[in-house]
């Protein structure tokens, strides 16, 4: 069976990944489950959260979406990144400078969380040609209050909210990526904008603020396959299911224009910097005015339902539109091998 491009269908993940999972220990408070952000292990009465990420279709900002994207995971289950680990895998043709731009980025991002990079691994990978360079991060992370704060704790009602707008991190791929192209098109000044969007794609900050004032059920950054995936995930994870209006979740005008250039849908395009959050609907207005206050804006775009077979986004035309199996990311569709 050949495979698609993109995230493992959790069917496959379910048949062919989870049942080899070594050793059962009891120090595994979260291991492996679709939707799940990172592991969590208790030592000595002690949570400690684990992430592994790798960064596989940019070819600019690797080294800043390396450590931004693992620490966000951890981040997402209330738990501050304090330790880094980085494999670059780089391709025949690189060189010493590639390398070194690389560290560098993800050196800046690292003193920006106050977390350690402690490790990893470097090579030219033979057989890796034309292609730019694969960087797998790794986090561990311990919890900003006294419990870590698990994807399955989700609750029927909770209000979905959502932070920033739409497609962050995918906006500013195509900005970079395209950049010539879309200079002739739209200028340099709309290209610069978007390609400054790579800026916003933490949500450490917002994740454990929600999570030391206790005022989330369960949080979620989406990655491959956008916001509606990972609203999926989300619902998977917790047995629940959604209903999201489009008319409600904020895009840029920058992002507006490069889906419509492009012809994908932003819903479904790579969106590191937005924070996905189950909030409990009597929190919902201190959780946006916590997150007001610093600077970050926050929309309740839906909610939580009991049926876990009714993920639904009502698009802007009226049409309920179900989210029945993993989506896809739009950026595949620009960068088919």
């Amino acid at each position: 069976m050949k495979l698609p491009i993109g995230k493992l269908d959790p069917r496959i993940l379910e048949e062919k990944v989870f049942k080899y999972l070594g050793f059962k220990r009891e120090e595994v408070v979260l291991g492996p489950i679709i939707g799940g952000d990172a592991a969590v292990l208790r030592v000595n009465g002690k949570f400690l959260v684990f992430k592994v990420d790798p960064i596989v279709g940019a070819s600019k900002n690797i080294g800043r979406l390396a450590v931004n994207i693992v620490s966000n995971d951890v981040a997402c289950l209330g738990a501050k990144p304090i330790a880094l680990m980085l494999v670059l895998l780089m391709p025949e043709n690189a060189t010493a400078e590639d390398v070194e731009k690389i560290m560098r980025e993800a050196h800046e991002e690292a003193l920006k969380l106050e977390a350690a990079i402690v490790g990893g691994h470097s090579e030219v990978a033979a057989g890796l040609r034309n292609r730019p360079p694969i960087v797998i991060a790794s986090a561990l992370g311990i919890p900003v209050s006294s419990n870590v704060i698990l994807p399955t704790n989700v609750r029927a009602g909770d209000k979905i909210l959502m932070t920033k707008t739409v497609a962050i991190e995918g906006t500013a791929i195509l900005a970079s990526e395209f950049q010539e192209e879309l200079e002739k098109e739209y200028g340099t000044e709309f290209v610069g904008k978007a390609k400054k969007f790579i800026e916003n794609i933490s949500v450490v900050k917002e994740a454990l603020e929600l999570a030391k004032r206790n005022l989330t059920n369960g949080m979620h950054d989406p990655t491959d396959g956008g916001l509606l995936e990972g609203l999926y995930e989300m619902s998977i994870a917790a047995n629940k299911g959604f209903i999201v209006w489009e008319n409600k979740i904020p895009i840029a005008e920058e992002t507006k224009v490069l889906s419509k250039h492009f012809n994908i849908d932003p819903l479904k395009l790579i969106s590191s910097g937005v924070l996905l959050a189950a909030i409990p609907s009597e929190k919902t207005y201190e959780a946006i005015r916590v997150l007001k206050e610093k600077g970050i804006k926050a929309t309740v775009i839906g909610e939580f339902t009991k049926d876990p077979n009714e993920r639904i986004i009502i698009r802007e035309n009226g049409y309920a539109e179900k989210i029945i199996e993993p989506v896809i990311d739009e950026l595949w569709k620009l960068f088919k091998p």
